[in-house]
């Protein structure tokens, strides 16, 4: 595969924190008010769903095939033209199957559930901040609601420094090991950023909860978000390309599946935010959090080292003996 391609991964994370920014001063705004921040997103969706619908061209190998099969048998009449990718099911055959392929993958690949286990964390963390940092920033330093959606700012610029870092530190780290082992990269190769940056999740969030007091300066506090937004954007990075990488044709099913749980579970866990943060304060909330992070932690180092026999074991994912 070529390297990561972490703009788009910073593209994705960037814009649930820049859009706080914009949303926080629309708000306070006494001409505008909370309807234009919803109105812009209908804006800005609609015209980009538009532009692809139209205009972004298909490149899923196997529909392709498919696509050129069915021409071929129209053109000539001749239907031995077919794909190996071509299937009887109708649309709902289709999406049943795939849904039910989704739900397997989450439920019995260990590498799939457990990198989806810590990204569902990772956006519990982003999504629940939405309404959190009403109680961090706002609530301990006595923030307009401008200057607390500003505070967001801090996870966009820890996002951007590692995307502007990962490609050189990608390089220098696939020289080094074609360097040692004379050998194409492993899929497990993918996973160093998050090995590197794991630690310091747990280390961020007890950082954020227990200097959370109104005479330590609000800086120590958004320098704790900058460094959660070095690990959301390393780890989303990592766990996906290793997914790709270890499960090959399969792996379009399995992001879907880590995609779809990490949404719906953490989309889900914003209607908890006031009522946990009001219950426990901001201190405990953030040592909660922090102790289920030291728990993942460790995941990714130890798929270095067993990510190998777990892949020789699965059904799906593709033989270690291919490398990356």
């Amino acid at each position: 595969m070529p390297p990561i391609d972490v703009d788009d991964a910073d593209d994705s994370e960037t814009g649930p924190v820049t859009a706080p920014v914009a949303s926080g001063w629309l708000v306070s705004s006494p001409r505008l008010g909370w309807h234009w921040p919803d109105w812009i997103t209908l804006i800005i969706s609609g015209v980009a769903f538009s532009i692809a619908l139209l205009f972004l061209p298909e490149t899923y190998l196997p529909l392709l095939l498919d696509w050129r099969a069915k021409e071929y048998r129209r053109l000539t009449g001749d239907n031995r033209f077919t794909s190996e990718h071509a299937t009887s099911a109708n649309f709902l055959g289709r999406l049943k199957r795939n849904v039910t392929l989704g739900i397997t993958f989450f439920r019995t690949e260990i590498i799939v559930t457990v990198l989806g286990f810590y990204l569902l964390l990772l956006y519990t963390l982003l999504f629940t901040s939405l309404s959190g940092f009403d109680f961090i920033f706002k609530d301990t330093y006595g923030l307009s609601t401008g200057l607390t959606g500003s505070c967001f700012a801090s996870i966009a610029v820890g996002s951007t420094l590692f995307t502007f870092s990962a490609p050189g530190l990608y390089s220098w780290a696939r020289r080094v090991t074609e360097h040692v082992h004379g050998a194409a990269v492993e899929p497990e190769f993918r996973l160093w950023p998050a090995i590197v940056t794991s630690p310091m999740l747990p280390l961020c969030l007890f950082w954020l909860g227990w200097t959370n007091y109104p005479q330590i300066p609000i800086w120590c506090g958004l320098c704790a978000c900058l460094v959660f937004g070095i690990v959301l954007t390393a780890f989303y990075v990592s766990s996906y390309e290793y997914i790709i990488d270890s499960y090959g044709d399969h792996s379009a099913i399995a992001l879907a599946s880590v995609t779809s749980v990490r949404y719906l579970a953490a989309g889900g866990m914003v209607m908890a935010t006031r009522p946990m943060y009001t219950a426990i304060g901001v201190h405990w909330t953030m040592t909660l959090l922090g102790c289920v992070a030291a728990i993942l932690s460790p995941a990714p180092l130890l798929f270095w080292f067993y990510g190998p026999k777990l892949r020789l074991n699965s059904k799906y994912a593709k033989n270690p003996q291919q490398g990356g």
